[in-house]
């Protein structure tokens, strides 16, 4: 299957809801005149954060339970220009989960021009702060991420290939 349109995305939005809706601002734009990559970064690990919380990681985890999750490796890809005043937003998808890690895909949508202006696949794997080791997902985050993962199952948009789930 080809990589997917900005309409594609759009219609698996039952599936893959809108995280990180916003306009950006004048702060974001550097000295190419475009959204600083930085920005891009920040706003998909954002949308990442909020999209486990939906699946069931909560939200004072890293304070009440000294757990959390560490991003792994990144896969980044650029597609289209972001300029200030553009409405963007974040889509993830769950794709593969090991014991301890996590394989998601985050596209960042520029809403206005109905592109796809970024990709981000992310291993992220969960983590015991208290030994700063990685360790098994807790059963019932982990049910929660497996229930993403097969709501995910039928977007099989590829992926680069650069990152496993281990």
């Amino acid at each position: 299957m080809p990589y997917p349109t900005y309409d594609d995305v759009l219609a698996a939005g039952a599936i893959l809801p809108a995280y990180e809706r916003r306009t950006v601002p004048p702060d974001f734009e550097d000295h190419n005149g475009h959204m600083n990559v930085a920005h891009y970064l920040t706003m998909a690990s954002w949308g990442a954060q909020n999209a486990l919380h939906d699946w069931g990681v909560p939200v004072d985890w890293v304070e009440r339970e000294k757990l959390g999750t560490f991003s792994a490796e990144h896969h980044l890809r650029y597609f289209h220009e972001v300029h200030v005043g553009a409405e963007v937003s974040t889509r993830v998808r769950a794709v593969a989960r090991s014991e301890r890690g996590l394989l998601l895909h985050v596209l960042l949508l520029n809403d206005t021009e109905r592109t796809i202006a970024y990709s981000m696949e992310l291993l992220t794997v969960h983590v015991d702060l208290s030994a700063r080791r990685t360790s098994a997902w807790p059963d019932d985050v982990a049910a929660g991420i497996d229930a993403a993962i097969a709501a995910h199952a039928d977007v099989d948009w590829p992926l680069s290939g650069c990152l496993t789930v281990r």
